[in-house]
């Protein structure tokens, strides 16, 4: 019922809002209307993307722009802000005698991080009001999240500045409609409310409007994208994104009535799981919970090497980091390699280790060597309080650099730590890793299913699994959410059966030849079959049609794109908040959900693994593998607690090949039934 209930909480909140902003006039002006009460409180508290693009800005007015802030009823919200700093005269002037591109380059860096630099240093309890320094803090804490997302504009001719003098601004709702408006006002209580000001407005849903709202959303992704004539734009740099961390509070300041701002009370923050101490019994219940971290940083300082095997969402990454501080706090190690496997992981990793390392009373430097990213070679050269996140695969390039003598003061963390066992790393790094002074491998199920030799080869360099903490213990705990398994019945068609006989006609082929397939190899082409079975898609419409809320908060996962295009025909005829994200596609849609802006994504692999999106719901497996490793992390995803709703129950829907079709003895979907079947009658405890 709980769970019904807030769903309609949720429907209700868009149908009102839709309600409000439908009722929007073309036209606001001081005087004849609030700008403040009747257009920018209704947008700000029902958007789901306020994009914005100003004019110039000083510190004190982007603090005063700051005021808007409070008004965003959720974190989901994100903020676009696009903003040219105001040059003093010495600025000007410096950058009318640069002579090269380069050094008009570094003057317009210069002027934004000095922008940064006066609104956190130079608000302090002696000069600021208690609002204007929590509205900085909420600022930082919004820049650090990545909930506001800001950049710097520069007319590229300073006497002719005029070409970025116009306001844009663009509301996005999540119900589709969307809002542009220009003109004068400033969304600061100043701007609507004290100083005169107008502005026009647009309606994508009013006949006449939809042309302009699409001009004005172009202008704004052609100035943010730096594809005006006439205009650089930079985004933050690394060094003001640094400061703007080392100031941001841990937890979202927010609103109380007496003063608007004020920081919330002191809570625990485990795992990313926030745990408010209201009771004794509460903070007792929460110490119990997350006591496994520590009893397995005591047995990891013990054995300075080993595998720390818990299941996703119970805090492998945050207890890694308390056994770095532990390390750290007793002159144990000086610097330290963090290395794991995809891009989305790896700058996870990136954010969660520069977020520990500027807090510490020696700041770490924080290093990257993947994508993009080429910071290897400084590492190498002074490892000395330095983090370097890299991807696995330069790992040899990186060990062949390093003193021997160095390598004693460095830990060494392998972040799914079963990518370790390939072949390619096996004759890469075999022997390489007991130089380190610590190892640490982290994984939910470090064994490689059918490759004894790689997960052999795990062992001998990491060391064995020093800890265990499961599924069954964590739900137990309360740490994950108990869950719903549905298994549906699919049955196999004349076309699914032809394939599978050629299957085995293969198998017998090769047999003949002297090139006999492995047990693998075979299981994994029967498995293709099944994984893409012809009737899966029409059993889960007709489930859809009967349960269509079982698509909110939900991750499909499929074998192959091909695959996927039969699951999105039937996802169109119930929403239109639904995305893909394969290999090629933008990063933006799997942050797009894990901010709730769309409800449902369909995917391949790319996000079995360790990224936290905590207020999904449901997982669809149309494509489950036999090692339960991945089917622990694809469940995992579902089963982490929210702190935003703490009666959350999720949902697995699954595939079970139908008793009657026996063609073939290889039958993982029963053993996987039986399995999760057993993990949803599990209770929490206490």
């Amino acid at each position: 019922m709980t769970e019904g209930f807030n769903s309609f909480l949720g429907l209700n909140f868009m149908q009102k809002g839709r309600g409000i902003i439908r009722q929007l006039s073309s036209h606001y002006r001081s005087g004849s209307s609030s700008l403040g009460k009747e257009f920018f409180t209704p947008c700000l508290k029902y958007c789901s993307e306020y994009q914005r693009a100003v004019g110039y800005f000083s510190s004190k007015a982007l603090i005063s722009w700051l005021e808007v802030l409070p008004r965003f009823a959720t974190e989901s919200i994100i903020i676009r802000l696009l903003i040219s700093p105001a040059l003093s005269d010495e600025d000007q002037k410096a950058l009318k005698k640069a002579l090269n591109e380069e050094d008009r380059q570094q003057l317009r860096r210069v002027s934004s991080d000095r922008l940064i630099k006066e609104i956190l240093e130079d608000v302090s309890l002696s000069s600021s009001s208690k609002n204007v320094k929590i509205r900085v803090q909420l600022f930082a804490w919004m820049v650090a999240h990545d909930y506001l997302i800001l950049q710097f504009a520069f007319p590229e001719h300073i006497e002719q500045p005029g070409i970025f003098h116009e306001k844009i601004g663009i509301f996005h709702f999540p119900w589709g409609d969307r809002v542009a408006f220009t003109g004068s006002a400033n969304e600061s209580e100043h701007g609507y409310e004290r100083n005169y000001e107008s502005i026009d407005v647009y309606r994508s849903w009013v006949t006449g409007d939809e042309e302009r709202v699409r001009i004005k959303q172009e202008q704004f992704e052609e100035a943010w994208s730096a594809r005006v004539v006439g205009l650089k734009v930079l985004p933050l740099s690394p060094e003001s994104a640094t400061l703007i961390r080392s100031q941001a509070p841990n937890e979202k300041p927010v609103i109380t009535p007496k003063n608007g701002f004020s920081l919330p009370a002191v809570k625990e923050k485990l795992d990313g799981y926030e745990h408010q101490s209201e009771k004794s019994l509460n903070h007792i219940r929460v110490e119990h919970q997350w006591q496994h971290q520590d009893e397995a940083v005591a047995k990891f300082l013990a054995v300075k090497h080993g595998i720390l095997e818990m299941a996703t969402g119970t805090g492998k990454t945050r207890t890694a980091i308390k056994a770095l501080t532990a390390l750290d706090e007793q002159g144990q190690i000086n610097g330290i390699i963090i290395s794991t496997d995809g891009t989305d992981l790896l700058d996870q990793w990136r954010k969660e280790i520069e977020a520990w390392a500027i807090k510490r009373p020696q700041p770490y430097r924080v290093l990257r060597h993947f994508a993009q990213h080429h910071e290897l070679g400084e590492f190498a050269l002074n490892p000395r309080r330095a983090v370097l996140v890299i991807s696995r695969e330069q790992l040899a390039s990186l060990f062949s650099r390093l003193e021997p003598a160095r390598k004693k003061q460095l830990i060494i963390v392998h972040d799914e730590v079963h990518g370790l066992g390939s072949p390619s790393l096996q004759s890469q790094l075999a022997g390489q890793h007991q130089a380190f002074g610590y190892r640490l491998g982290l994984s939910a199920t470090p064994e490689r299913e059918y490759d004894q030799t790689g997960t052999q080869f795990i062992f001998d360099e990491i060391g064995e699994v020093f800890f265990e903490f499961g599924l069954k213990e964590a739900i137990e705990r309360g740490i994950l959410c108990e869950f719903d398994y549905v298994p549906l019945t699919y049955p196999l068609t004349d076309g699914d059966r032809q394939r599978l006989r050629q299957v085995y006609a293969k198998c017998s082929a090769r047999k003949r030849e002297g090139k006999p397939m492995t047990q693998q190899e075979l299981w994994t082409e029967l498995a293709r079959v099944y994984k893409t079975a012809e009737k899966k898609p029409e059993v889960f419409a007709d489930f859809l049609r009967q349960n269509p809320h079982i698509i909110e908060s939900a991750i499909i996962f499929v074998e192959d794109k091909a695959y996927g295009e039969t699951i999105l025909k039937t996802l169109h005829s119930y929403t239109h908040r639904y995305r893909t994200y394969y290999a090629e596609d933008d990063r933006r849609n799997l942050v797009d959900f894990a901010k709730g802006k769309i409800d449902c994504l369909v995917t391949c692999h790319r996000i079995s693994q360790g990224i936290d999106i905590r207020n999904l719901k449901n997982i669809i497996l149309f494509s489950s593998a036999r090692a339960r490793l991945e089917s622990i992390q694809r469940i995992g995803r579902c089963l982490r607690s929210d702190p935003n709703f703490l009666d959350k129950r999720a949902t697995v829907i699954d595939f079970v090949r139908s008793a009657e079709d026996d063609e073939s003895k290889f039958n993982a979907d029963d053993d996987r039934c039986i399995w999760l079947s057993e993990l949803s009658q599990i209770k929490r405890v206490g």
